[in-house]
């Protein structure tokens, strides 16, 4: 491994050929946890389906799978379009020979108090976390059954279990997300299909550094460090954030035959906030 791939993802370590001959399609794939996931994947064999809604990503993703020998494909994707999702399918199947693993990443949150929602705003949280994931699931459904296997993980949030102000939105997907995770897990089940979550605490991502999205709070300046002090404060076991390597890790376990008993599960990677509560 080249110092360049060290550089530019510390956390993830040689493949171990885990997903060899596999193909994944990866949602919200631009950065953060999508983005380490999809490199572990092709780093780990798997020829995988790079979605996202940004139009620009396409030489940044070639770059960094190409880095480690890898396979990948970039789709301009809007998951919140159930004609995005049927086309992100046919794509894996016609233009990567197959599907076998589902990760519904993308996702997102708009932080007010639940009397300051428009319904638009309410919609588009709703669209965006949970009903993405339910098209998307939908979509690759009648490939998972007619091939008598597949493997669908999306990822929740540690709000799938707790909640915090002023996010009524974000924590009502996410905890929708785990109980919609649980019913699909049990309905496919008898098709070979196993359906699980991760769910992630504070982890360093471009996209936690604008959380929220308020001027105030947003970037590196020195309030966005007091919320990173807030967050570290609240893992009282590790005391650090997580990096998305460390949670691509906890997806690559789930999407891989290692968990071939492990189905309508969340696991928890939040450097022991949960235990805390």
């Amino acid at each position: 491994m080249g110092s360049e791939t060290q550089q530019e993802h510390p956390g993830l370590k040689p493949g171990m050929a885990r997903l060899e001959g596999k193909v994944a399609i990866v949602t919200g794939a631009n950065s953060g946890i999508g983005r380490a996931t999809a490199r572990l994947f092709a780093r780990e064999g798997a020829r995988v389906l790079c979605c996202d809604i940004q139009q620009d990503i396409r030489p940044r993703i070639d770059e960094l799978i190409g880095l480690d020998g890898g396979s990948a494909l970039y789709a301009h994707i809007d998951v919140s379009r159930q004609q995005d999702c049927e086309r992100m399918v046919d794509m894996a199947l016609d233009r990567l020979g197959g599907l076998d693993i589902l990760f519904n990443n993308a996702g997102g949150s708009v932080r007010k108090k639940a009397h300051e929602f428009t319904d638009a705003e309410w919609h588009f949280v709703l669209d965006l976390n949970l009903n993405s994931m339910f098209r998307a699931a939908r979509a690759a459904l009648p490939h998972f059954m007619k091939q008598g296997s597949g493997n669908i993980v999306s990822n929740a949030s540690t709000r799938s279990f707790m909640v915090s102000p002023d996010y009524s939105a974000y924590c009502a997907t996410k905890a929708a997300m785990m109980n919609l995770t649980r019913s699909l897990a049990l309905d496919y089940g008898p098709y070979g299909v196993r359906v699980n979550c991760v769910c992630p605490g504070s982890i360093d991502t471009p996209r936690f550094r604008g959380f929220p999205p308020r001027s105030e709070l947003a970037g590196d300046g020195p309030q966005q460090e007091k919320m990173r002090a807030r967050s570290i404060q609240s893992t009282k076991a590790l005391h650090r954030m997580g990096t998305p390597e460390e949670v691509a890790y906890a997806v690559l376990f789930l999407a891989s035959d290692e968990s071939s008993f492990i189905t309508g599960h969340g696991l928890v990677i939040d450097g022991g906030q949960t235990i805390a509560i």
